[in-house]
């Protein structure tokens, strides 16, 4: 099947896997984007959640951004998110993730009918957080959620990002089964191989689109829709900060 790189647009309704090697721009990726004005005038609600304390966080350049001290006793932010905004948490505790993800996929089940704005769930962590059982459990609690929504209406989405496809464990295949894919250049020609093995992913032409890759390519990013048989090319750096 012959194949045609076509020019980024915009991202998708719906999750995200981000994918890419330490240092490629992962971070710098999901603060770009939040920096867009599309994602500044939606009312969104959008939860970054990693384990980065990044200076990038503390001086937006354009959206403002709400940080959250991880050990305050207030999480209302987690517990009954209400107020539009980007809320950005860096803790390196696992534990207390996981609380985090516990609170928001049981605030999801509760409200999944009644959402008026759109939230993102921005997941930024090491691969060692993908080996823990009761993080993952959690994650798959909102992907039920996710899964369950209308395709052309997704008022809640997971971002998550991974720099190792060696440490996921079977249990989180479930959440990347219709998923849209970003990958950072440069992108490892063997993580390729690995992707359809590895992540339980629907889409039956991936080989073939991702055969279609430039691995020479330094910079931007590569964009694969889950609804869509296309290969997207975001020639772009990723935002210098």
């Amino acid at each position: 099947m012959e194949q045609v790189v076509k020019p980024f647009e915009k991202f998708l309704p719906g999750s995200h896997l981000i994918i890419g090697e330490a240092g490629s721009g992962k971070t710098r990726l999901i603060w770009s984007i939040l920096q867009e004005k599309d994602y500044a005038e939606d009312d969104s609600i959008n939860i970054v959640l990693t384990d980065s304390e990044k200076r990038i966080w503390y001086k937006p350049t354009r959206n403002p951004i709400i940080t959250v001290d991880p050990y305050n006793t207030n999480i209302s932010w987690v517990t009954e998110p209400k107020k539009p905004g980007i809320y950005y948490c860096a803790c390196e505790y696992a534990p207390r993730i996981i609380t985090f993800l516990e609170c928001l996929a049981t605030w999801a089940i509760q409200n999944e009918k009644k959402l008026d704005n759109k939230v993102r769930i921005f997941v930024d962590f090491p691969a060692k957080f993908w080996s823990l059982p009761e993080f993952v459990e959690q994650l798959n609690r909102l992907h039920y959620i996710t899964a369950s929504q209308d395709s052309e209406d997704t008022p809640i989405e997971i971002w998550s990002v991974f720099c190792s496809l060696k440490k996921v464990i079977p249990e989180a295949k479930a959440l990347f089964k219709d998923i849209n894919l970003v990958l950072l250049n440069p992108f490892p020609e063997n993580w390729s191989n690995n992707i359809c093995k590895l992540l339980d992913l629907k889409c039956e032409n991936l080989p073939e689109l991702l055969s279609a890759m430039d691995y020479s390519l330094k910079d931007g990013f590569y964009y694969i829709p889950s609804s869509e048989d296309t290969l997207y090319l975001q020639a772009k750096p990723v935002e210098k900060l």
